[in-house]
């Protein structure tokens, strides 16, 4: 993932103009797991807060208010001491017409390094379709991008593994967003269910999880959860017929430097 802007300068100037955008979270009891480890899904939430934060921040909260994420990774690269004070910090890292790269860092003051990149498509709720991002949010929020025109890869295999097995798992009212459809943090529940199988993996560090979104889920789906382990890697999908809704995965990294 591309690393943050360091000259002193240019992000002074970043900082100013909103491209860059900095926050404070307080880490609550209900994104802490028993152990102690913060959990994917309270990480997923504090992306959301800050996404919308950001919005507000430049003005931008009524001229692009629907997003819909399409792929979010997140990497887990130090525990801290929990409960943990956040500052996060979130910036484009690159734009396309439609959709941008979104990274955000999350660094703790008892210790916790978390590292995030989502791909968000900018979302006409009337036409059900992708909108052009307006010129003032690429000025704003693209002059701390890469240089290059973003483009869509998809990462994980949205067919389920023929020999995956089910985990247990039941979508909720309380899992409908606004929209009416399953909140993306529910998500990342699934994918801690799915962790949860495996004690030896849930806890190492670092972690790396990544989520798919291939089509919304409502809960009259009611899909089911498979799950498939490959070494050091859990693959995981959320299914409803023969559509998948998600792919995922969750793996073990190798340390990385400070």
């Amino acid at each position: 993932m591309p690393g943050r802007v360091v000259d002193p300068q240019r992000r002074q100037e970043l900082l100013e103009s909103g491209a860059i955008f900095t926050a404070q979270r307080t880490v609550r009891g209900d994104s802490v797991s028993h152990d102690h480890r913060l959990k994917f899904d309270g990480v997923a939430r504090y992306l959301q807060d800050a996404g919308q934060d950001h919005l507000l921040h430049i003005g931008h909260e009524d001229i692009h208010p629907h997003w819909v994420v399409r792929r979010t990774v997140i990497e887990i690269l130090a525990g801290g001491e929990q409960p943990d004070v956040l500052n996060v910090e979130r910036w484009g890292s690159k734009l396309g017409s439609r959709w941008c790269n979104v990274r955000i860092d999350l660094d703790g003051q008892r210790g916790t390094r978390i590292e995030t990149e989502a791909f968000w498509i900018n979302f006409n709720v009337k036409t059900v379709t992708p909108s052009a991002l307006s010129e003032s949010f690429v000025n704003t929020v693209g002059s701390a991008a890469e240089p290059g025109v973003l483009r869509w890869k998809q990462w994980l295999d949205p067919a389920p593994h023929p020999d995956a097995f089910e985990v247990p798992f039941l979508l909720r009212a309380a899992d409908l967003d606004i929209i009416q459809h399953v909140n993306n943090a529910v998500y990342w529940t699934a994918l801690e269910e799915v962790l949860a199988t495996a004690p030896d993996l849930r806890e190492q560090l670092p972690l790396r999880g990544v989520v798919e979104h291939n089509s919304p889920l409502q809960i009259e789906d009611a899909p089911r959860l498979l799950a498939h382990r490959k070494g050091a890697t859990l693959y995981a999908w959320l299914v409803t017929g023969d559509r998948t809704a998600a792919a995922m995965s969750v793996e073990a990294l190798p340390e990385k430097s400070a």
